[in-house]
């Protein structure tokens, strides 16, 4: 028996080249609204970068992107998410019959606030949000968030990394 999975992606996994470079080839369910959350660069990467996260936000939408996962590309994908917890939520597809539906997603376990992205990472998202007609006010929300435009190791420990934000 085939098991499937819906997987949420609102991060640098949007890219469906990203995320199949992790998984294999995957099937693309287009672009999918969560309701109640917000995105952040929230989650401090092992390299003291901030990696995406979603956090409770009532009133508020981040935009992602719905993909369909096999158990063992799954597997593969939690390997890749170290430091996050895998939720279940329900998100809204624009396309297709348009219903709510239960989705797979990652959230930090620890929030650090005020992280900046790499701009390399940032540019996955870009790539994804637009390869999926991702509203163009939402991109450049994300996409306008202060990044480091260098390595960010050069410049001391990752708490002092993060204050730099």
């Amino acid at each position: 028996m085939h098991c499937v999975i819906h997987y949420f992606a609102y991060g640098s996994n949007m890219s469906r080249a990203r995320l199949e470079a992790r998984v294999g080839s995957v099937h693309d369910h287009g672009r999918a609204r969560l309701d109640d959350y917000v995105h952040r660069f929230s989650k401090l990467g092992r390299d003291g970068t901030g990696k995406g996260n979603i956090e409770r936000a009532p009133g508020r939408s981040c935009w992602g992107v719905l993909y369909e996962l096999d158990a063992a590309q799954l597997e593969r994908l939690i390997d890749f998410e170290m430091g996050y917890g895998a939720t279940t939520l329900r998100v809204q597809p624009v396309l297709g019959d348009a219903r709510p539906c239960p989705a797979l997603s990652f959230v930090a376990h620890e929030i650090v606030a005020e992280l900046r992205p790499k701009a390399a990472y940032v540019e996955f998202y870009r790539q994804g949000m637009v390869e999926h007609g991702i509203p163009e006010s939402y991109v450049q929300a994300i996409t306008s968030s202060p990044v480091f435009e260098r390595e960010p190791s050069r410049w001391g420990s990752a708490r002092e990394r993060a204050s730099l934000a």
